[in-house]
């Protein structure tokens, strides 16, 4: 019997080493750099940019 997984994407990231955030938008399906108060987070134009992945975020909502 085969087993279906629902999965729950993230839907915005940020770099722990500059900053950079980024949020999910769904109509392109694509990262674009996340805006707070009218500035664009973009962080270091060099950085090797380290998402903020904890282990807190669960991404299986359930198995059918």
């Amino acid at each position: 019997m085969s087993k279906e997984v629902r999965l729950c994407s993230p839907t915005e990231r940020e770099c722990v080493l500059c900053g950079r955030k980024d949020a999910w938008d769904s109509e392109i399906c694509n990262w674009e750099i996340a805006i707070e108060n009218g500035e664009k987070k973009t962080g270091e134009k060099f950085c090797m940019h380290e998402w903020d992945i904890t282990g807190t975020h669960k991404s299986i909502i359930e198995i059918v």
